[in-house]
């Protein structure tokens, strides 16, 4: 009878522990559910929530919908930012998500409060201008200046880092977490049927084909700025021996660190220096700029919605048009295109 009760317990404790061992594997991974970019944002605004409740003495979770609203609100009035009351919602809905708890998020108010928000702050953000064949142009010409040595070998990692990101992005139509994430392994250089860059982008937000996320980038040795030329004299600059991010952050010796990528904010920094360097206002231009960019140049040379949205890999029929420049500079320069003699 005892021995019974002993092997009841024995079961029972193992039972427990075979089930703390699931659920913290369930933890793990629910808190893998969104890419390590997202998860770095949602960090960023989460201590908003952590400190509103410390303050007034509530629970961090469990709360009902009423202390989120609170909180939300007194962000919205002093910051007035519908972006940043957005993120934090999303943020406090990911932590509670990770730990298998109902979120206030989900509350009816909540979607009501937003509605508040907008009626009462509605946001006239402008969208950021696209980069052009002229713009390209230029950032190629400035890396292989006389002063950077024969193909730009002398130039900085962060000249070259920027240049050929931006290059890309105008390329491919890929987002910047696409490109930031490529290592070399990613970017081959064939010559069959013609010669031209395969792009592997793993597991990127607009991988939604069977294709693995893979580009093709064409050569086009008829113009300075063709785009796997200056992919070869990059894999050059970094060595042939490098094997890391193609968009790395920087050591304390000014070479490429193969280990980490730059971040988004290190990369938007560097993309305003040069835009200012060349004499454009940064503050028009920003990390949608090199894929708004490549999508107009395609559109005005007679790519199809269908074209650009399997380019782009996106998933509504809307969204290439989104990103296609509607601006009068943007149409004059389409026009003028479609006038070019051949």
């Amino acid at each position: 009878m005892e021995s019974q009760s002993l092997d009841t317990v024995s079961t029972a404790q193992g039972q427990k522990s075979e089930l703390s061992l699931g659920l913290e594997a369930a933890q793990h991974y629910l808190s893998k559910s969104v890419r390590s970019s997202t998860k770095q944002q949602y960090d960023r605004v989460y201590g908003i929530w952590r400190d509103f409740c410390c303050r007034n003495q509530v629970p961090e979770f469990g709360v009902g919908h009423e202390h989120l609203a609170a909180c939300l609100s007194l962000v919205m009035m002093r910051e007035q930012s519908y972006s940043k009351v957005v993120m934090l919602s999303a943020a406090i809905a990911n932590e509670h998500r990770i730990r298998m708890l109902p979120s206030p998020t989900t509350h009816e108010t909540i979607s009501t409060l937003f509605r508040g928000f907008r009626n009462e702050h509605p946001q006239t953000r402008a969208a950021k201008l696209p980069i052009t064949e002229e713009i390209l142009d230029k950032m190629y010409a400035h890396l292989y200046q006389t002063q950077h040595g024969r193909d730009g070998l002398r130039a900085s990692v962060v000249l070259w880092r920027t240049v050929w990101r931006i290059s890309m992005e105008y390329h491919t139509l890929g987002r910047f977490s696409d490109i930031v994430k490529l290592c070399r392994k990613d970017v081959n250089y064939v010559t069959d049927p013609s010669p031209h860059l395969r792009i592997l982008f793993k597991g990127g937000k607009n991988d939604q084909y069977t294709e693995g996320g893979e580009r093709v980038v064409a050569s086009n040795p008829d113009v300075k700025r063709c785009p796997v030329q200056l992919t070869l004299n990059y894999f050059r600059f970094l060595g042939l021996s490098y094997d890391g991010y193609l968009v790395p952050l920087c050591t304390a010796k000014n070479s490429p660190n193969p280990a980490k990528s730059v971040p988004y904010s290190g990369a938007l920094t560097d993309l305003k220096k040069l835009m200012n360097l060349l004499g454009y206002d940064e503050k028009l231009y920003g990390e949608h700029s090199g894929k708004r960019g490549g999508a107009t140049t395609a559109a005005a040379h007679g790519a199809t919605d269908k074209q650009l949205k399997r380019l782009g890999g996106w998933r509504s029929d809307a969204m290439p048009a989104k990103y296609v420049d509607l601006s009068i500079p943007s149409r004059l320069s389409m026009s003028e295109l479609l006038q070019k003699k051949v």
